[in-house]
């Protein structure tokens, strides 16, 4: 007969989460996502396979927050243009107790050789620099220019939006993001 899980899976997940994100992976060993998830080591491999499965299974569960949390912002935004490309800098992954900065760009620094990282980590920075670039064209000065040039633009505030997740990485303040935001958007204007 089959035991039932003595655990919620979800909640181990997301400790995992936060472990991987605060600490990498190198860092964080088994021994310390068993006692954050508050199981043994059967349920673990049982549950979530190797430390690398559990690892790619909580990078996709950040990506989907994230993506989630980003296109929630650009909704609430009071309009679409560059005051959704705000929101969209501004925005943060809601996950109640996350870490500063982002875990994906985390991911991306810590682990390029990882084919398995590396394709999770391009398709979500692929799919925000083209939520950026439909942005965007919603402005007068971007809706008539060649894609060439708007995907350029687009890949650029891209990059000045990782930038900004380094920095709240490293602790800056919330005035001095939003001050990096507005210049990164007056280079777009």
């Amino acid at each position: 007969m089959a035991r039932t899980k003595s655990f919620e899976p979800a909640y181990a997940l997301r400790k995992a989460l936060f472990e991987f994100w605060r600490n990498g992976y190198e860092r964080t060993s088994t021994d310390v996502l068993m006692a954050a998830m508050g199981i043994g080591k059967r349920s673990l491999y049982d549950t979530f396979g190797s430390k690398h499965d559990l690892y790619l299974r909580t990078l996709t569960t950040y990506i989907e927050h994230a993506e989630e949390s980003h296109a929630q912002a650009v909704e609430a935004a009071p309009g679409k243009g560059l005051v959704g490309v705000r929101a969209l800098l501004r925005s943060h992954v809601a996950l109640p107790g996350c870490p500063a900065g982002c875990f994906a760009v985390n991911a991306a620094t810590e682990r390029p050789d990882d084919p398995d990282v590396h394709a999770a980590v391009c398709g979500y920075f692929t799919r925000s620099a083209e939520r950026i670039a439909w942005l965007l064209r919603q402005e007068e000065r971007w809706a008539t220019v060649r894609p060439q040039q708007l995907d350029r633009a687009a890949q650029a505030v891209h990059n000045g939006w990782l930038g900004l997740r380094v920095q709240a990485r490293l602790g800056a303040s919330e005035p001095e993001l939003d001050a990096a935001a507005d210049d990164l958007l007056s280079s777009v204007r």
